[in-house]
């Protein structure tokens, strides 16, 4: 079924229309003049990047595998000029004879395929490049060496002099050329040209193609591929040539004397089609993103219900987009075609020559945007807003990508290690499946999550507690659609009326942590309580909140004391007395300074919830002294007038 959807999906976006080109990176661009003269002292770079910038150059259905190929108007030094990529690599004198007759093939080929379309258009401008190609040996501005500052000792390579005349190394970069001011893989006559020799190309190789049943349309009497191409490639973990998501390469793995793809039969237009269509996909941030090592591409089954929602939502998920979203996620989208229509999305990884399929998902459209609903409004939590930190005093911790999304699948993905480099791949499959299928998350992440967050506090200086939304938004998510009967549900907001032991000993925590800071005039040399006690008293309350409660009231003494902050420890004992008063303190206890009975375990799941009620105790304290500063800042400005 995924193949005869791709197939599907090539067919609506017309994607089988032009096969003759497909985008390649030039980086070089030789001009001539009509006489085949080189003009200027080099090559012209196409862009400041290594590769150049990218043309939709023609592509052959030839195969390389067996050498001496090479593709029209647009190649690399050993298509264009016979040179080896390293001519001075050891190997035995067989294989360099052997390599050096491939290479001047490769050579003559292209310059063949270039003389054919010269006779066939009377191309002045093609015919300017032959002239240029029948000239021998190493052009003027390519050398062998070492560069001309380098030391003794360090390896040569191929060296290529600009057009401005300074030398740059060169990789494997493709050339192409300009006649008369004319980029020539731009000429629509020689274009034209190629689809017709693209097109003889693919009869000749379908003319000797056993004719059957195809397995991915349906049809008869098909030509049918021996092997499936193009490659599929940005799959992560195969070749950089690209890999096989269908291959019988073994004998183990044909059956009845078939050879090759023939043991699951495709037409050769049906396995073009499926390549092409995860290829284009692979290429466009609308269809797909990295997750990880796999690669998820999704699709709807009609061009009309679009793709962008989907990759805007998993990679990209601003503010204001998931607030419109939650509020009305069938804006824009044709309600009547969304319930007619379906959702497509697989994951892929890479395993050397081969991709692997490691889940397929085909749902409804409708289920699937009403599953993106679900995910966000069980990810939603109210943070308060960050303020901007000075230039001078910005952190390295602080300073974020430009594509940093707190909600996005990758960033939420990161909070369960300590760099992105030892994400594991189930991670972010787990979370793609939770946002497109409605699926709960294992509860074994909340682990990794919270020794994170320990880990941050205690040894992260720079960390910044209040403005780490991914985490606690996923530890949120995970905890409500783990939710036993008897769990408690976490609000986006502070919860301040529950009687759930966990969480409100993560209250308690900060509250007391905020007190010592307000007790040191949040000039606290050392590390806080919440960074000393923050790992055991999410795992054994009983141990610490006794102490911690005696340590507490020096604090309030101090700050009652204090001619900057007297006054504020009433407020500060009220909200203890109020979280205490949840956790089973009377009035009498309070009047004896009696604590009352923390628990003296917590599981892994109460952990989670502590650590929820520890942050969002946090962020309903920094709202509310942001408030208070808005409503008195005019009335400071009138008094400073």
């Amino acid at each position: 079924m995924l193949l005869k959807h791709l197939y599907d999906f090539a067919v609506s976006r017309n994607l089988l229309d032009d096969l003759a080109f497909s985008p390649k990176a030039v980086r070089w661009i030789i001009e001539v003049d009509m006489d085949g003269n080189l003009v200027g002292e080099g090559p012209q770079a196409t862009g400041d990047d290594k590769r150049g910038k990218e043309f939709d150059c023609p592509q052959t259905t030839r195969p390389k595998v067996a050498g001496g190929v090479s593709e029209f108007l647009a190649d690399g030094i050993t298509a264009m000029f016979g040179l080896d990529a390293d001519p001075d690599a050891e190997m035995s004198e067989k294989k360099r004879a052997d390599r050096d007759i491939n290479n001047q093939r490769k050579r003559e080929d292209f310059w063949r395929q270039m003389q054919d379309a010269a006779n066939a258009l009377d191309h002045a401008g093609i015919k300017a490049c032959c002239r240029f190609g029948t000239q021998e040996g190493i052009p003027q501005f390519l050398r062998w060496g070492k560069a001309a500052d380098s030391k003794t000792g360090t390896k040569a390579a191929w060296w290529l002099r600009g057009a401005g005349g300074s030398e740059v190394r060169l990789g494997a970069e493709n050339f192409s050329f300009r006649v008369n001011g004319e980029l020539l893989v731009e000429n629509e006559t020689i274009r034209r040209f190629w689809r017709e020799q693209h097109a003889k190309e693919v009869s000749a190789a379908r003319s000797g193609y056993p004719k059957g049943l195809c397995l991915i349309s349906g049809r008869m009497d098909q030509p049918l591929a021996p092997t499936h191409n193009p490659k599929i490639q940005g799959v992560p973990n195969t070749q950089s040539f690209g890999a096989a998501i269908v291959s019988f390469d073994k004998d183990a793995f044909g059956s009845y004397g078939f050879d090759q793809s023939l043991n699951a039969p495709s037409s050769d237009e049906a396995a073009t089609a499926y390549c092409v269509a995860l290829n284009w996909m692979l290429g466009k941030a609308d269809h797909s993103l990295r997750l990880g090592q796999t690669s998820l591409c999704f699709w709807t089954g009609t061009p009309e219900s679009g793709g962008g929602l989907f990759a805007g939502l998993l990679n990209r998920p601003d503010p204001q987009t998931v607030g419109q979203f939650l509020k009305s996620p069938w804006a824009g989208i044709d309600r009547e075609l969304v319930q007619k229509d379906q959702f497509f999305a697989v994951t892929l990884a890479g395993n050397s020559g081969r991709v692997v399929v490691r889940h397929w998902l085909q749902e409804p459209l409708d289920i699937a945007i009403d599953n993106f609903h679900a995910w966000f409004a069980d990810l939603q939590l109210s943070v308060p807003a960050r303020p901007e930190p000075k230039a001078a005093r910005k952190s390295k911790a602080e300073a974020k990508p430009a594509e940093f999304h707190p909600l996005s699948i990758y960033w939420l993905a990161c909070t369960t290690v300590r760099e992105a480099k030892d994400l594991q791949p189930d991670v972010p499959a787990q979370l793609y499946r939770a946002a497109l299928e409605g699926k709960a998350p294992s509860i074994s992440l909340i682990t990794p999550i919270l020794n994170q967050l320990h880990s941050r506090l205690v040894r992260d200086e720079n960390y910044q507690v209040l403005y780490d939304q991914s985490r606690f938004a996923l530890l949120k998510l995970i905890l409500n659609r783990n939710r036993k009967k008897t769990d408690m549900e976490i609000k986006p907001e502070l919860t301040a009326d529950t009687d759930d032991a966990a969480y409100n000993c993560g209250r308690l925590l900060s509250v007391l942590n905020e007190t010592q800071k307000k007790a040191h005039e949040y000039g606290l040399k050392g590390a806080t309580i919440a960074e000393k006690f923050f790992g055991t008293a999410s795992t054994s309350p009983a141990y610490v909140f006794p102490y911690l409660i005696k340590l507490n009231r020096h604090h309030l003494q101090k700050i009652g004391k204090s001619a900057k902050y007297a006054g504020g420890e009433r407020f500060l004992e009220e909200a203890i007395f109020s979280i205490l008063a949840r956790l089973g303190q009377t009035e009498e206890m309070r009047q004896t300074k009696t604590a009352p009975s923390f628990p003296r375990t917590l599981d892994l799941q109460a952990q989670g919830r502590f650590a929820l009620g520890f942050y969002q105790q946090m962020a309903a304290d920094a709202a509310a002294r942001q408030a208070n500063r808005k409503t008195t800042e005019p009335t400071t400005q009138i008094e400073n007038n």
